[in-house]
């Protein structure tokens, strides 16, 4: 009975590989990668910055670009790919009247820094960015 164990252990451990690596391979075709997902604050954060230092090479203006899925702007409506020009930094009051600002002009870079980090300026904001010479 000893000898038969073996091998049976040793096929079941095989078997249990080869249906991680299959689940491994699976993931990387359909291009879910658990280690780079943005969530949170400082994800949403770091994805408009990566926007705005890498794709525009920190030219763009802030509010120009999108936090897609964030309610960056505080006013109970989450973003879009769809922004309205116009955003001022002075006059939003970050939805302190719940579903309602001052200024409603989509969620974007420009709101993050001014309601998540009291950054009321465009240059401050590329420089939170890493971009330099602002």
């Amino acid at each position: 009975m000893k000898g038969v164990e073996l091998p049976i252990n040793t096929l079941v451990i095989v078997a249990i590989a080869v249906i991680v690596l299959l689940a491994l391979v699976a993931m990387y075709f359909t291009g879910f990668n658990p280690f780079t997902s943005t969530v949170g604050l400082e994800g949403i954060r770091g994805e408009a910055c990566r926007q705005m230092a890498q794709l525009k090479q920190c030219k763009a203006d802030p509010e120009d670009i999108p936090t897609e899925g964030f309610d960056s702007d505080q006013d109970g409506k989450i973003g879009g790919t769809e922004l309205t020009r116009g955003w001022d930094w002075k006059k939003s009051d970050c939805g302190s009247t719940p579903g309602f600002t001052t200024n409603d002009d989509g969620d974007n870079l420009a709101s993050l820094c001014h309601c998540y980090y009291g950054i009321d300026e465009e240059g401050p904001c590329k420089t939170l960015c890493g971009c330099p010479g602002y």
